[in-house]
Formats: C-alpha cells, structure tokens, sequence
C-alpha cells in the first residue's frame, strides 16, 4: 500500500475510533487490531495511544483527547481532524453526467 492510501486508512480508523456512531463493541476489535500496527505518520501513533487510554474509561471525547495530547505534549494536534465521520458512512453520490431528455 503506498503511503498517502496508508495515510489516509489510518485517518479514518483513528475516526472510526472517535465516532460516537461506532459501537463499542467494533471499536474494541479496531482498538485491538491497531494496537499490533504501524501508522504511516507520528501523529497517528500518538493519538492511537491516546485513544487506547481514553477509551478504557468510556467513549472518546474531542475535549478529553485534547487534554490528553496536550498532558503528553503534543499541545498541536488538530484534534478536530479525528472526528470527522469516516468518509465511508457520509460518502455522496457523485452527480451523473447524462443528461435526462
């Protein structure tokens, strides 16, 4: 896989990990199938660890890992980024174009 495909993999599985829409039970099989990975970007294994902290104690909020990162001094992280809804559950379709008589 090249490494903008790994790049942006990650991304949405760190997103996933960040929805509230994902159950809990399929975070914990992505918790557990990450936790063996190797993020195409530093920051991505930074806020994986995070999350893996955070999520012991309940769902992962935005204030939460942000005051996470920022305790392990990592003040920068656009936190915002993660949690975006994964691409693949808000995916538009993409206009046609044939035109209709």
């Amino acid at each position: 896989m090249d490494r903008e495909k790994q790049f942006a993999a990650d991304l949405q599985a760190l997103r996933a990990l960040c929805d509230e829409a994902t159950s809990r039970e399929e975070r914990q099989q992505l918790l557990q199938l990450l936790s063996r990975h190797a993020f195409a970007q530093p920051e991505h294994q930074v806020v994986f660890e995070s999350i893996c902290v955070l999520f012991r104690h309940g769902p992962v909020s935005l204030p939460q890992l942000r005051v996470h990162l920022n305790n392990r001094g990592f003040p920068d992280v656009d936190v915002e980024t993660y949690f975006q809804a994964p691409l693949a559950r808000h995916a538009q379709p993409l206009p046609s174009d044939k035109v209709t008589p």
